[in-house]
């Protein structure tokens, strides 16, 4: 049935009001990408933040000399709403932007961590709060991050609050979602790849095949490069920004598209890309070489872009039009080399105008956006005007306040919140004519493989009727399986795009493989555009191996700092000195360089230990990663030739008790037991393995040959047992205390 336009609209304007409500719901279910908004971004109140701090404090950070200063000061932090009052002392206290620190109206940044290590609030280590200055209604920014969360868009999570620093009044404030390393664990499943921050002027130009040359910093500002790398900056490692800037400057077109798809998350850009040309968020990369991040998925190592700091959008038009500036010809400010390259191609042009067209079907509609805003105005109102730091910057007043859905306040602010939408809502319709529905697949392997076993996953777009993996062992003919879609190898439910494969190849060497998926008009894309190897078999060329793992060291050893982190020893096995130089350790086969090794070279038969503490700036030998006592694996790994290839690996999958170490029997050996302190078997970090004690075990029940977890835990399982006890070691026809402790006197031992 063909809607009529009245009809078409009503539609839309239900649809799009749900949406706002599930964005703004604070019991919305997690989902990829979206968190529930939780305790600290309220959707129904406006919540109350006071800082407090020394007065002196207080005068440095607002005097107009140190207004681009970073030093953070100690402070005072408490939160009122309904639920109650939350203090937390000792807050480092900044300010925060950059045309805002020399506004009168100020953001502000609070760290819960500066000053107490380890610190949080809610699962939080900071918070923006943003004083909106350019924006008379406050609300832009908030309004674009919640239609970005009701689409599933990478965003942080928002909400308003009354802030008062030493008692004074400071106005109506956003409180916005910190980005770092715990917004990427509340949002992404694989959440330890390089995440940089990418400010003015980040163009993604091609400076060469050189990644040093990707860490510049502007010249008015020596202290932050454009592209600021804010994970893992132990290993400072820009080669996939180059990657990006160098495939996009110098890959022809005939190999554009396929160099391209390799390194970059492309339907994700074409997504975002539409997004923000629909709210006019023109200080992002494609208007303002500005405000974006870049993410590289350890799935894949894929960069993905998502944006930050939305503000100036909505009708903050500085030096544009942007209700009416063509979608597919946006940018006005010079070349952006991705973005003309990727609108070069028609398949990626007129993708990006489908998400737009879906965008304009599932809620950018100016009756909701309207009915949302007036929702929000109404909540705000009375701490709004009240905000008399509101009206210095560009003299805004209340009434540039209550009618800012539909009215502008002149100067940069051209149009109301609702208006605006309404005029990109009919440009952008008439302007994506030619838009076609998607056909994309992304697909990846986890490696290093650990198991014999090939792991596939893919994201197909749109609505294919299959979707296919294609693979050959050690170079014999493609074969073809179908990829399931059943819920069970993604995140989400059947039907969700997310399909998955295992397939065991035990004695191979190598398996080349890529996915394809079939869509109803014939069109079968692929990725990766040519097969990728994969290696199936050891490097048994390393002379590397785990030897042994304390996966709960309570109080056996210490650190260098003091500290009883729990740690895994390797060992050289081979006849002649050796660097560990390029071999990776991690306890994820999707993230396989968490933890990347210094130089240094081993003599054989010698040891290295390693922390497992996920504190790497205590040392080169500490990890960005813990373990887990109860189940966890440890996989050592190269990069040989063409991928990842496993050297060693070790899994548990039974708790490990405190102080007690698992490893090889001996040195090298394939053979693994636990090891018990005070036991003639005892953990031996940084030398050789105890070794079996060579003595009989009587209290070896399971007849596994060694005294371990289940001989003690069948000895409690008959506990006070009278008859027919397997587990009455002493003979006193009875099994108590004296069989348990019998059991723990060889625990760790083997026979």
């Amino acid at each position: 049935m063909t809607l009529s336009l009245p009809n078409r609209r009503l539609v839309r304007h239900l649809t799009g009001l749900a949406l706002f409500l599930v964005a703004a719901a604070s019991t919305t279910e997690a989902q990829d990408y979206v968190p529930a908004l939780g305790p600290a971004f309220l959707p129904d109140e406006v919540a109350t933040v006071r800082l407090t701090l020394a007065q002196a404090d207080l005068e440095f950070i607002l005097n107009p000399d140190n207004a681009y200063s970073n030093v953070e000061w100690p402070g005072t932090f408490v939160y009122e709403s309904s639920a109650g009052i939350d203090t937390v002392s000792n807050v480092g206290i900044r300010l925060r932007g950059n045309t805002s620190r020399t506004s009168a109206k100020k953001s502000f940044k609070v760290s819960f961590n500066t000053f107490t290590p380890g610190g949080e609030w809610n699962a939080l280590e900071k918070l923006n709060l943003n004083g909106e200055h350019n924006d008379p209604s406050i609300l832009r920014a908030r309004m674009v991050w919640e239609f970005m969360r009701a689409q599933g868009y990478v965003a942080p999570r928002v909400s308003h609050v009354r802030l008062y620093i030493n008692d004074e009044y400071k106005g109506l404030y956003l409180n916005v979602e910190h980005v770092d390393e715990n917004f990427l664990k509340k949002r992404f499943k694989h959440d330890h790849g390089n995440l940089w921050k990418c400010t003015y002027p980040a163009n993604l130009d091609d400076l060469g095949d050189n990644p040093e040359a990707y860490k510049f910093t502007p010249p008015w500002n020596s202290e932050q490069r454009a592209y600021e790398l804010k994970t893992n900056l132990a290993q400072d490692d820009y080669s996939a920004i180059r990657d990006l800037c160098h495939t996009v400057g110098t890959a022809s077109d005939a190999d554009f598209q396929c160099a391209l798809e390799a390194i970059f998350d492309v339907d994700g850009f074409l997504k975002l890309a539409a997004m923000e040309i629909l709210v006019g968020h023109w200080d992002n990369y494609i208007g303002n070489q500005n405000n974006f991040y870049l993410y590289q998925k350890p799935t894949d190592g894929r960069l993905m872009m998502f944006s930050f700091d939305v503000d100036n959008s909505l009708g903050i038009e500085w030096g544009g039009n942007w209700a009416n500036q063509n979608v597919y010809s946006w940018n006005q400010w010079g070349a952006r080399p991705l973005f003309d390259r990727i609108m070069d191609v028609e398949q990626y042009r007129t993708r990006m105008g489908w998400y737009i067209r879906e965008l304009l079907e599932n809620g950018f509609d100016a009756s909701n956006w309207l009915q949302q805003g007036n929702s929000l105005v109404t909540m705000c109102t009375s701490a709004a005007l009240e905000d008399l730091y509101r009206t210095y910057d560009y003299g805004f007043n209340n009434e540039d306040f209550l009618n800012c859905m539909t009215s502008g306040a002149g100067g940069h602010v051209t149009q109301g919140i609702a208006a605006y939408v309404n005029s990109r809502d009919a440009s952008a319709f008439a302007q994506t004519a030619d838009a076609q529905f998607p056909r994309d697949i992304q697909a990846w392997a986890y490696t290093p493989v650990v198991d014999d076993t090939l792991r596939v996953k893919a994201e197909a777009a749109g609505t294919p009727t299959s979707v296919q993996l294609h693979y050959s062992v050690d170079g014999a003919p493609f074969q073809v399986m179908a990829m399931n879609d059943d819920g069970l190898s993604g995140d989400g439910l059947a039907g969700d795009g997310r399909h998955g494969l295992k397939l065991h190849f035990p004695g191979a060497t190598q398996v080349s493989w890529y996915a394809s998926a079939t869509y109803s008009d014939g069109a079968q894309p692929t990725d990766p555009c040519v097969p990728q190897p994969v290696w199936i078999s050891y490097a048994e060329d390393v002379p590397f191996r785990l030897n042994e793992v304390m996966a709960l060291n309570g109080n056996f050893i210490a650190d260098e700092a003091g500290g009883y982190a729990d740690w895994v020893e390797i060992v050289h096995v081979g006849e002649a000195p050796a660097s560990v130089t390029g071999l990776h350790l991690t306890d994820r086969r999707s993230e396989p360089q968490r933890y990347a090794f210094p130089a240094f070279v081993v003599d054989p038969g010698d040891h290295r230990v390693i922390w497992l503490d996920n504190d790497p700036e205590e040392g080169p030998l500490h990890t960005s990663f813990n373990v887990d006592a109860l189940a966890d694996d440890l996989i050592l790994s190269v990069w040989d030739t063409f991928g990842w290839r496993c050297v060693d690996h070790v899994a548990w999958d039974t708790f490990q008790v405190a102080n007690t170490s698992y490893g090889r029997t001996t040195d090298g050996a394939d053979t693994w037991m636990t090891f018990v302190a005070g036991t003639a078997t005892p953990p031996t970090p940084n030398a050789p393995n105890a070794g079996p004690s060579g003595e009989d075990c009587p209290a070896d029940l399971t007849g596994d040959g060694a005294i371990g977890v289940g001989d003690v835990l069948m000895v409690l399982g008959e506990f006070g047992c009278a008859t027919n006890c397997t587990a009455d070691l002493d003979g006193n026809g009875s099994v108590g205390v004296n069989d348990v402790l019998a059991v723990l006197s060889v625990f760790g031992d083997v026979c």
